[in-house]
């Protein structure tokens, strides 16, 4: 399934969805958007194996003598099989509960479930995108996430997982 019309990829991102492309192995994208993940501004690749979410950092002042480091980008990717629910918050929101994985298996509590996390994606307006296209994008942001996920629930628990989160 190619990415769904409306949902291409804004011109300002086309290097970093370049580089998700080769580096997560997405499949085919169904959708794209600039996205906050939690407080971040980024870009989410949605596919049929799962996401992907990007954040590229540069450099940032250190205190002290004038040391430079250069921070890593965060590049997150999460298969459909680690994803234990997707919570509609409103429209173009979504809470997404991640089963929590180390070195590829999952991290139990003491009482035997998984523990879990959460991270709130947002969509944001990609540059130059007209309004009504954003709106319509808008409000079909959360039934593409379920459908997506609910298609690709799983019953048993792969034993590892490729996940970064």
């Amino acid at each position: 399934m190619p990415i769904i019309r409306g949902w291409e990829v804004s011109q300002d991102r086309i290097e970093m969805f370049t580089k998700m492309i080769t580096t997560d192995p997405l499949g085919e994208p169904i959708i794209t958007s600039k996205c906050v993940l939690d407080n971040e501004n980024g870009l989410l690749i949605v596919g049929e194996n799962g996401f992907s979410w990007k954040l590229k950092i540069g450099f940032k002042q250190m205190r002290g003598p004038a040391w430079r480091r250069y921070q890593f980008e965060k590049h997150k990717w999460v298969r459909w099989c680690d994803v234990s629910n997707v919570i509609p918050k409103r429209a173009g929101q979504v809470i997404v509960e991640l089963k929590i994985r180390k070195g590829g298996a999952l991290i139990y509590d003491k009482k035997g479930r998984y523990k879990v996390k959460r991270w709130k994606l947002t969509i944001r307006q990609n540059k130059g995108e007209d309004k009504t296209n954003f709106k319509a994008r808008l409000s079909s942001f959360n039934s593409i996430m379920i459908d997506l996920f609910n298609k690709h629930r799983v019953q048993t628990d792969p034993p590892s997982s490729d996940s970064r989160q």
